[in-house]
């Protein structure tokens, strides 16, 4: 027989742990609501968006003798809307200056608990002009990427992890109005990476990752006009801030 005070005890530990529980549920759901990259299902309408800087290690034989000036930081501002049924719409305007890329994509996800998966498929748009130090170099080109994303949600951060494939079905470059490479149809490659988000203040939340991209070609670095058709691998590290 439990006594009047064990009840009483063991009344007020329960109390306890449900308002601990769903302190921590609260927060849990604080984090993902704010989260960007982590792959939660959206409702329909809601909007989230996001700028991202990129900074990326060039291989030794890619930045020979071509001006650092090329590789500026390259940034992008991204969006997504939600959809019926667990898919959203996402679209990315990127930048470095000489390069414009502009993407839009589809996504599904499924969301279990604190845990969230997705597919998503994106095709973009590049061109780029170099001209004046010698140059007139121009390119424009598709490219697309089939992708997948997993996510779990902490009690102050969520950590994603995404890896997607790059193909490439049509590019066409130009140097002083001669066609160097055009049609390259083919696989370039692929990337994954790892990205942190946790609040900076209040409801805006910072992103720290790295991407690690095994591809033959990396549409930043087109202006280098590289002779080969070769994998490399390019580390990137990510920072963004969601808005």
């Amino acid at each position: 027989m439990f006594s009047r005070q064990k009840i009483v005890s063991l009344a007020i530990s329960l109390i306890f742990i449900a308002c601990t529980l769903q302190k921590i549920h609260g927060q849990n759901n604080f984090i993902i609501s704010n989260s960007f990259l982590f792959p939660d299902t959206l409702d329909l309408g809601t909007y989230k968006d996001q700028i991202t800087m990129y900074l990326a290690k060039l291989p030794e034989d890619i930045v020979e003798e071509v001006s650092a000036d090329i590789y500026a930081p390259f940034f992008a501002y991204q969006a997504k809307i939600g959809l019926f049924w667990g898919f959203s719409v996402n679209g990315c305007v990127s930048t470095n200056i000489i390069t414009r890329n502009f993407q839009l994509g589809l996504q599904w996800s499924l969301r279990f608990g604190r845990f969230a998966l997705s597919l998503g498929y994106d095709a973009a748009f590049m061109n780029g002009k170099l001209t004046g130090f010698g140059f007139d170099n121009r390119v424009k080109g598709w490219l697309f990427y089939p992708n997948v994303s997993a996510g779990a949600a902490f009690d102050k951060f969520t950590l994603t992890v995404k890896g997607e494939l790059a193909t490439i079905p049509t590019l066409t470059q130009t140097a002083d109005d001669i066609v160097t490479t055009t049609n390259r149809k083919f696989l370039s490659g692929g990337s994954l990476g790892v990205y942190i988000e946790q609040p900076l203040w209040k409801d805006n939340f910072v992103i720290l990752g790295v991407r690690a991209n095994y591809i033959r070609y990396y549409f930043p670095a087109w202006a280098t006009f590289p002779t080969w058709d070769r994998f490399h691998f390019i580390p990137e590290a990510v920072i963004g801030l969601n808005i």
